[in-house]
């Protein structure tokens, strides 16, 4: 089954850059992040939802990225340092967000 998130931009933070607001199912799945597509396919998976994704931004006529599989996916990130750039990257829970 495919899936659909809409994605909006919510602020510009310089180091990180754009952060966005994401949908899914008419609410808010994420209000913040700057990594949307990987965070969404966690958000999902956590939901038990599976299967593929499109990102879609609202008024457009097209998806901006399509993930062939959200479980698989979830398992990414991106990371970028000042000795390197944007680069995809296994993902794991950093302990500042364990609660």
């Amino acid at each position: 089954m495919t899936h659909r998130i809409y994605i909006e931009p919510t602020s510009n933070r310089g180091d990180k850059g754009q952060y966005c607001r994401e949908h899914f199912q008419d609410a808010v799945l994420i209000p913040e992040t700057w990594n949307p597509e990987f965070e969404a396919c966690r958000a999902l998976l956590a939901r038990g939802v599976i299967g593929r994704l499109e990102v879609w931004r609202f008024g457009k006529d097209y998806p901006d990225m399509l993930v062939r599989d959200i479980a698989k996916a979830a398992q990414w990130t991106v990371k970028e340092d000042e000795k390197r750039g944007p680069r995809f990257a296994r993902w794991s829970v950093r302990p500042e967000n364990l609660h």
